[in-house]
């Protein structure tokens, strides 16, 4: 199937077969997806945490509002930004750019101090903001990635970032939670994936400059 009929039926599933696991192949096929998504400089300012037990998916449910995608789903996407943003991060890119490329040492100076010179621009706010967009990005590819392979899930934002941190013991990490997604299975009782998408008129949505 193609990208567009595989995002025509992919939906923010709200209720989940908890009875239905997808496979550990699967799941590495969208951590893939992710770690390829374009970011800023190339620099990946966040990580991805998996989620499968059952148990404390269940305790998370509470520091989501409530809200049972969490606990029902197969597994449980949480991405989280770093938190100290510094010439470090740039180091880590530059070593790795050396294992995987054995750019000439010159090259790798120049896009190093440019990097550096970047980061220095931005307050922490920035650095938080600079980051959580990355984030997205991959959000947005991971998602996409699921779709093609017929995996459901449901972005969200409802979540209390602090509560996640605590609990996945992400603190020691400096790692912050921003958003999550629960993947796995549609039940049949899901009623949005039944229903048409509401979306934009092309005529509405897009603006052509000739």
């Amino acid at each position: 199937m193609s990208l567009l009929e595989s995002l025509k039926w992919r939906s923010a599933i709200k209720k989940f077969d908890p009875s239905k696991k997808v496979s550990q192949e699967d799941i590495e096929v969208l951590l893939a997806a992710g770690n390829l998504a374009p970011t800023s400089g190339g620099l990946q300012p966040f990580k991805i945490v998996v989620v499968s037990n059952d148990d404390l998916k269940k305790k998370l449910v509470a520091a989501s509002y409530e809200q049972a995608q969490v606990a029902d789903a197969s597994h449980l996407l949480v991405f989280a930004i770093e938190q100290e943003i510094n010439n470090e991060t740039v180091n880590r890119y530059i070593k790795r750019a050396e294992e995987v490329r054995g750019k000439e040492k010159e090259y790798l100076i120049a896009y190093s101090e440019s990097m550096k010179s970047f980061i220095s621009t931005m307050d922490e706010a920035a650095k938080y903001t600079w980051a959580r967009s990355q984030t997205y990005i991959a959000l947005g590819m991971v998602m996409a990635a699921a779709a093609e392979i017929r995996i459901d899930s449901c972005p969200m934002e409802g979540l209390v970032p602090g509560q996640y941190q605590e609990m996945l013991g992400l603190k020691s990490q400096k790692l912050m939670p921003v958003v999550v997604l629960p993947i796995g299975y549609r039940s049949e009782k899901d009623v949005h994936s039944k229903e048409e998408k509401i979306r934009k008129t092309r005529e509405n949505f897009v603006i052509e400059i000739k």
